[in-house]
């Protein structure tokens, strides 16, 4: 890479505007242009200027992990918000309060669990108010939602409720990651075989239910089901955890980590200031970054602040010298880093706030 470092901070992470709008606009074309196919997640970027670019492309669905990533769609007046995550506590209030501050947004939030929606229900009735609700559905990543053969009683038991509307089921797969893709076809289509069913057992009672699913991974498959509105998130983006899973010069990698020499400290390593503080470590070592001019490098080990990299031959490089790589899960790299410094035509322009990597903003 070629880029003007003068005023660049590193640790830090480069986002590149054109890649974002290229990658917006294959997933786009998958779903032969039809932005109500898609409902995106922006855990991955958790920043309103991706919001914007995906309301710009015509996209008007939107999915997110937490009551401050719902708000910053709501601030950046995304007409449709499903919270992916069933609330609880305090967060059914602040979900209620939401609804209440923007009301050019509609809001939906998931249920797999009847005393979880009774107690939304009450607290929307309590304040006048109602919301949508989305059955989460366990198609076998064994995370949340209940089995689909199970939900039809839970259903009926919802419906039942005051202040809760069902408007979809929704169906993450994020355990669904087969690099071959005709093994992926199979997968997605075992699994879903209950959910399938659950559908046709409900399609009288509730004929116009949303059918939210999969993540990027199996984006490739259930987009060619007309039926289904698909929300992956890290497309946006894209990572070396995923490269695999995609065709080649398919989707772009929009977002790199920029780090620099700051020791010498042996003749085959160097030290660089990428701690556990700038890349997500929840991974082995070696699945934390790929260098993009220099495959060989081996991140040895990890500190807060430092990285230690195995090389050929460390006086080849001098202390300073940049180096750029690609992140192996994005989504909570990203959740690390204030903003994200933006590359447009190989020159620094601005940045861009990670505004939802706090857990509240305003509400």
């Amino acid at each position: 890479m070629s880029i003007d470092c003068t005023e660049i901070q590193s640790p830090g992470l480069l986002v590149f505007p054109e890649k974002v709008k290229q990658n917006i606009a294959y997933v786009l074309s998958l779903v032969d242009g039809d932005p109500n196919r898609l409902r995106p997640h922006i855990k991955t970027h958790k920043t309103k200027e991706v919001n914007d670019l995906l309301l710009e492309a015509g996209i008007t669905k939107f999915k997110c992990a937490t009551i401050a990533e719902a708000e910053l769609l709501a601030l950046s007046q995304a007409p449709s918000i499903l919270l992916s995550m069933q609330p609880t506590g305090p967060n059914i209030v602040r979900l209620a309060n939401l609804v209440q501050a923007y009301p050019q947004s509609q809001f939906a939030c998931l249920v797999d669990d009847l005393h979880a929606a009774q107690a939304i229900s009450q607290i929307f009735q309590d304040n006048a108010q109602s919301i949508n609700v989305f059955i989460d559905l366990n198609v076998g990543m064994n995370r949340t939602g209940i089995i689909p053969g199970q939900a039809a009683s839970l259903i009926h038991q919802i419906k039942s409720l005051p202040a809760l509307k069902i408007s979809g089921l929704h169906a993450y797969d994020g355990h669904i990651r087969d690099v071959n893709l005709e093994d992926r076809k199979v997968h997605v289509q075992r699994d879903f075989i209950e959910f399938e069913a659950l559908i046709q057992s409900i399609s009288s009672e509730f004929p116009d239910l949303e059918l939210c699913v999969g993540g990027t991974p199996s984006f490739l498959v259930h987009h060619q089901n007309p039926a289904y509105v698909c929300s992956p998130g890290t497309f946006v983006f894209f990572d070396a955890g995923y490269s695999s899973l995609y065709p080649e010069n398919s989707l772009e990698q929009a977002l790199y980590i920029i780090s620099r020499i700051v020791s010498k400290p042996s003749k085959t390593s160097i030290c660089l200031d990428l701690g556990h503080k700038s890349v997500a470590a929840e991974n082995s070592i070696e699945n934390r970054v790929r260098f993009v001019d220099y495959p060989e490098f081996k991140l040895m080990s990890q500190s807060e602040e430092h990285g230690i990299v195995e090389v050929p031959d460390s006086e080849s490089f001098e202390i300073g010298q940049e180096f750029y790589m690609i992140p192996y899960h994005v989504c909570p790299t990203v959740a690390l880093h204030a903003n994200l410094q933006v590359i447009e035509d190989d020159i620094f322009t601005g940045i861009w706030e990670v505004k939802a990597r706090n857990r509240k903003i305003n509400i």
